[in-house]
């Protein structure tokens, strides 16, 4: 009854679910600043049966909706360093490129496969599920480590003083900051005094490259990487990261849509749904706290990687 087709998917999907989808993601982008893309792609593909290229080029569309609403959110509260998001666009950019290509090569291997050696094998579904269960795996454990001992310490008061709840600049970030390889720039919005505009860069073209390739806007990287690598506050490393992966999933997008690796019917009742949810999750950021805003998003790390593994091992075992 409230079964919809999706032409270019060429599957059939529950309307009410996709909607329920739509809004929880919304809010997760919203809450976490992380565009959700993460979560998009492969529960696409694991959940409602949409081959990953379409997959792919259908979140990068949704994740251009999806931030545009919960961007305005933050920057309402002031948790956007724009200076920073402007200088990460660049290398997003160059990274997009990158990635999409490598998806296009997985396609050309497996069709060399079945047309020369008569392997018929979805290599491109492996390669992929196995690559979110990697990075989901390793960033969900080493985020939900730190967030753990960071609650533990908000609990009591260090000489007299509450603790921020912000993770303490470590040793790999002071050493970040020290490399003086010009030009050197500073982030007042994040107080950061200077650090290499190569550093930003680089970490901007390694989202852009897992963007192109995995459909995903960068956030789960983007976020952690804000705030681990550079020392970025949490509340501002949120608002920063959605600022820039509506860039980056516009230009995703585009590159998608010249080979028709969009599903309109797909994209529109669920970005409908995502908008009111990433305004309601942008709202709960300020008012959860730093280290409970990264706990909960290793948490949601860790049930997709569980969702994804299931369907892994489903197609290993019956294709």
């Amino acid at each position: 009854m409230h079964s919809v087709y999706l032409p270019v998917a060429h599957v059939s999907v529950n309307l009410l679910w996709m909607l329920f989808f739509g809004f929880i993601v919304g809010g997760m982008a919203g809450f976490f600043g992380v565009g959700g893309g993460f979560l998009i792609t492969p529960m696409l593909n694991a959940i409602f049966g949409v081959p990953y290229p379409i997959a792919v080029g259908s979140s990068l569309s949704l994740l251009v909706g999806i931030t545009v609403a919960s961007t305005i959110r933050h920057s309402k509260y002031g948790n956007i360093d724009y200076k920073l998001g402007f200088i990460m666009v660049v290398g997003t950019a160059l990274g997009v490129n990158a990635g999409a290509k490598l998806l296009t090569g997985i396609k050309y291997v497996q069709g060399l496969l079945l047309t020369n050696m008569g392997y018929h094998i979805d290599l491109i579904e492996i390669v992929m599920s196995l690559s979110y269960l990697v990075m989901l795996s390793l960033i969900g454990l080493s985020i939900f480590r730190e967030s753990l001992k960071a609650l533990k310490m908000t609990r009591g008061v260090v000489m007299g003083t509450p603790v921020s709840g912000e993770p303490e600049a470590s040793a790999g970030v002071k050493r970040i900051r020290a490399l003086r390889i010009k030009p050197i720039i500073s982030f007042p919005a994040s107080g950061i005094s200077g650090i290499s505009v190569w550093v930003i860069t680089g970490i901007a073209f390694a989202v852009g490259v897992l963007s192109g390739f995995m459909g995903i806007g960068g956030g789960f990287i983007m976020m952690p990487a804000l705030i681990y690598v550079i020392g970025c506050p949490t509340v501002i490393a949120v608002g920063t990261s959605l600022f820039g992966i509506f860039f980056t999933a516009a230009y995703g997008a585009f590159t998608y849509s010249l080979d028709g690796n969009i599903d309109l019917v797909l994209v529109i009742p669920v970005l409908i749904s995502s908008a009111i949810g990433s305004v309601i999750g942008a709202s709960f950021t300020r008012k959860a706290g730093g280290p409970s805003v990264r706990m909960l998003f290793s948490l949601i790390a860790f049930v997709a990687v569980i969702i994804v593994a299931v369907k892994l091992c489903a197609t290993l075992l019956y294709g």
